[in-house]
């Protein structure tokens, strides 16, 4: 029994001591506490460890106990209202006192028998369907991590049931050991009672031990505070925007005076894709108008030859704008590409026209079926890509050509109406079949990522913030003495609850 004690007290001491490894004083309470069957406080004696790492000569602390008394030293303290100034001289300090404040936080104790209320008193003399329930009691929803240790009967205590808790066993004696996290948001499924059911037969039940500390908490939300390079809160609020600002098919906005940061770069690139994409479908409507009049023209008459021509040599002049454009469409692309590779945490080469189809082949073996599905579709948005800027080149080296024979105009004036004709209908397929579908394509498809990311971030991202937020500064209340400013502080509660 008294292994089990220490590895329970050593337990939850180790969890409540992960304090910060840089040189400071420290201050270590062990609040003991003995009640009795109804939670009445019979004694409580705060043990106080004041950690002197710096090897300071002098340590100002702060309580409210009273009869305080050095148990470490010899080293004298003088009072000056609630501050204890210790002459340490480089030592720890180790004092004990007391006061009538209650613990913040304590467990409770619910039995019954066969459904009616019983003391552990009556239940050592009847026999019956037993029930005992221990919840911990705090008066400001402190989140704390809790362990309760409770002898069993072996003899008057049988068919033993036990929900948040475990029986452990060592020379003949059983124990249970229940465990909790009161306190924390219902949200997270985390205990915060435990439960053991069983068939009593004069069972003796006389005392448990618990142990309760807000400090792994506490300390846990402050390593991640240190840790984390971002304001969490500014960082979904600005998720929210850009989220909203695609659903609506607007702009991403910019993030003001911070002109090179590396997500404004990145913002700026999506917003140039998306205006290239829409430019690249105005183009190709222009085109397609201006083939319509140059089929209206071949078949007026000879006598539109020359303003033919002029069209002809502009058009030329157009297809080296639309070229232009067409490859910086395909470099926007392969960008765009890398960069949502990248978000998977998947690293390829530089993406070309030539290598695209080989290295998203590559990147999406040994990745999970959702992943793949992605990257496949990933392929299939560049390779419509790259066919359309391959059949604008083909087609303004055709219309190249078409200016260059404008010489021969009169001459061959059938050829140039079959060939407007022709040049009708390509235009019509590229702005229809091609720029058309890119750009649906690409806003319709931020438009729903958008829209089933935003409500993720509205709702669950929030919610889960506001839950973090809420334990990490409730978990500041779980000291029972006063914390000086300044100095960190640990707390365990080891409550002793005597049953009977």
């Amino acid at each position: 029994m008294k292994k089990l004690l220490a590895a329970l007290l050593a337990a939850i001491l180790a969890l409540s001591c992960c304090a910060s490894a840089l040189g400071e004083t420290i201050k270590h309470e062990r609040v003991y506490v003995v009640t009795g069957p109804d939670g009445e406080i019979r004694s409580l004696t705060d043990s106080v460890r004041l950690e002197n790492r710096d090897g300071l000569e002098e340590i100002t602390d702060a309580s409210l106990l009273t009869g305080i008394e050095n148990m470490s030293g010899s080293e004298a303290f003088t009072r000056d209202g609630d501050a204890l100034i210790w002459q340490a001289q480089g030592n720890d300090i180790v004092y004990q006192g007391a006061s009538d404040q209650a613990p913040v936080i304590l467990p409770a104790v619910s039995l019954t028998l066969d459904g009616e209320a019983v003391t552990a008193g009556e239940l050592k003399n009847k026999t019956g369907e037993a029930v005992l329930t221990v919840s911990y009691q705090s008066a400001n929803a402190l989140p704390a991590l809790a362990v309760t240790l409770l002898p069993l009967d072996g003899a008057g205590m049988t068919g033993i049931q036990a929900e948040n808790a475990m029986i452990l066993s060592e020379a003949g004696q059983r124990v249970l050991v229940g465990y909790a996290a009161p306190g924390v948001a219902a949200d997270l499924g985390l205990p915060d009672h435990f439960t053991v059911s069983f068939h009593a037969d004069h069972a003796n039940l006389s005392w448990m031990m618990t142990l309760i500390s807000a400090d792994p908490i506490r300390l846990a939300a402050k390593a991640i505070d240190d840790r984390l390079p971002l304001n969490l809160r500014d960082t979904l609020t600005l998720a929210e925007t850009m989220l909203t600002a695609l659903k609506n098919g607007e702009d991403l906005p910019m993030q003001k005076g911070l002109e090179n940061l590396k997500t404004n770069i990145v913002l700026g690139q999506v917003n140039d894709f998306n205006h290239s994409v829409v430019k690249l479908d105005e183009s190709a409507l222009a085109l397609k108008g201006g083939a319509d009049e140059l089929k209206t023209g071949a078949d007026a008459a000879q006598a539109g030859a020359g303003t033919l021509q002029t069209a002809l040599n502009g058009l030329q002049t157009s297809g080296d704008a639309l070229n232009a454009q067409a490859g910086a469409l395909l470099s926007a692309a392969f960008q765009s590409a890398q960069a949502q590779l990248a978000a998977f945490n998947i690293t390829v080469p530089e993406l070309t026209a030539e290598n695209y189809a080989q290295a998203l082949d590559a990147a999406a073996k040994d990745q999970d079926n959702d992943t793949a599905a992605k990257i496949a579709a990933l392929k299939a948005q560049l390779e419509q890509t790259v066919q359309f800027v391959n059949g604008l080149k083909a087609y303004t080296e055709a219309a190249a050509q078409a200016a260059q024979g404008a010489d021969a105009l009169n001459a061959a004036m059938t050829t140039l109406t079959d060939g407007a004709a022709a040049l009708q209908e390509g235009a019509e397929k590229l702005q229809k079949n091609g720029t058309a579908k890119l750009k649906s394509t690409v806003q319709t498809t931020e438009k729903q990522l958008a829209s089933l990311a935003l409500p993720y971030v509205q709702r669950d991202g929030l919610h889960i913030l506001e839950l973090y937020e809420q334990t990490r500064d409730q978990s500041q209340n779980g000291g029972y003495d006063l914390r000086p400013e300044g100095m960190q502080a640990v707390t365990v509660y080891i409550v002793r609850t005597d049953l009977q």
